[in-house]
């Protein structure tokens, strides 16, 4: 199914029981395999079921995924759907340009820990904004576990956030700046910067070795964030990040928590050179 239809029905619970339910996990190791090797086989795509074994390695219960509505954006799935790269979301709209390159594990919609305010799911897949969110591989565990993204300074599963170096921090930012704010973009492109989304080294069962990055794919509340300027170093002025997102609008901040919904979580793998 393209990205161009409404998808918030696909995420009722009602057929799909309470998301709080945990399965039974009490499997064998020999069952485990046979039915994760039954689960990836479902993928139609080598590059998903890459992905897939990458997620199964971040140790994630089942239960807070939605299989079904996985979405693989490499070029021959992009290309296989016929889809376009760019529509308009939320309201009022912006453009939500697909994160090609890219394979999407949705979560469900919320995750067990969240409770959305202001008409819930339905109200979010109809006004809230598509934007993104790169994290390190060790931070998808406890940003799952949580049930959402979190505050340089909060606590998370396993200790407390902290801010990493690459962008605004407290040592290094313009004066009155508030980097006690999540922050998210518009563009893949800039949530896949090293800053956000350092890439990781893995070995594939295949014993290939990949580099892998990590993001989050989220809805945001209209008017509940700032849009300001790149907040990373070592950007030039006259080097433009995204080619539909200019680069003094290309973060978007907030202090809400709860004004944004995960709902995907996205997996990027290439092999080392």
């Amino acid at each position: 199914m393209s990205e161009s239809g409404r998808s918030y029905y696909a995420y009722g619970r009602t057929w799909r029981g309470h998301p709080g339910t945990r399965h039974d996990t009490s499997f064998t190791s020999g069952l485990v395999r046979e039915v994760r090797l039954a689960k990836h086989s479902r993928y139609k795509c080598e590059y998903q079921r890459r992905c897939a074994r990458f997620r199964d390695s971040l140790g994630l219960q089942e239960d807070v995924f939605f299989p079904e509505r996985d979405m693989c954006y490499c070029p021959s799935c992009h290309e296989e759907r016929r889809d376009i790269e760019i529509y308009q979301r939320g309201n009022p709209t912006k453009p939500y340009v697909l994160p090609l390159g890219w394979s999407r594990f949705t979560l469900k919609v919320p995750l067990p820990q969240v409770k959305l305010p202001r008409g819930g799911t339905v109200a979010a897949f109809d006004s809230w904004q598509m934007c993104f969110h790169g994290t390190l591989r060790d931070n998808v565990k406890p940003i799952v576990e949580t049930g959402g993204l979190r505050r340089p300074g909060d606590d998370i599963s396993g200790g407390t956030l902290s801010q990493r170096n690459g962008h605004y921090n407290e040592e290094w930012k313009p004066e009155g700046f508030d980097t006690l704010q999540v922050f998210v973009s518009p563009s893949i492109r800039y949530s896949s910067k090293d800053a956000y989304s350092s890439p990781y080294t893995w070995r594939d069962r295949t014993g290939q070795m990949y580099k892998v990055r990590s993001a989050f794919q989220a809805r945001i509340r209209p008017g509940s964030y700032s849009i300001g300027p790149t907040t990373l170093h070592h950007v030039r002025r006259d080097e433009r990040i995204d080619p539909i997102y200019k680069n003094n609008e290309i973060e978007w901040s907030t202090k809400h928590v709860d004004a944004i919904m995960l709902y995907g979580l996205l997996i990027k793998i290439e092999p080392c050179s």
